[in-house]
């Protein structure tokens, strides 16, 4: 199969303070890293972001959604191989085999997908 875990979900919010609240607070998830337009929270092997709807930044083209699934290095390529070409339009691949790799995928729907391999090294610097 190739993907062992969510990597990340970046979610369009109404109301930062209160989906901080309710993922932060209710929920017990650390929040790793906000300022006025996003939070990130840091899972042990993965972390969601919150984002205001309308803001500016990192996935704003990605459709309705962006989500990232953890791969291995050994199956990165494979993965990678069955969606590259013309039937889906791909960014990357992006980085090196050992150090992390990504590559970004637009679903059927017009989200953002993408296979990475960076949680295998750690977790990332924000």
């Amino acid at each position: 199969m190739g993907v062992i875990g969510i990597e990340e979900i970046f979610l369009d919010v109404k109301d930062l303070a209160k989906a901080v609240d309710f993922y932060h607070n209710l929920l017990g998830i650390p929040v790793a890293k906000r300022d006025d337009q996003r939070a990130y929270l840091q899972c042990e092997r993965s972390h969601i972001v919150l984002q205001v709807k309308g803001h500016s930044g990192r996935h704003r083209g990605g459709g309705p959604m962006h989500f990232s699934f953890t791969v291995t290095e050994d199956s990165f390529d494979e993965v990678a191989g069955r969606v590259m070409g013309p039937q889906f339009f791909t960014r990357g691949p992006i980085g090196k085999r050992g150090q992390g790799r990504t590559l970004f995928i637009i679903d059927p729907d017009a989200n953002e997908a993408e296979i990475n391999t960076r949680y295998l090294y750690g977790i990332p610097k924000r």
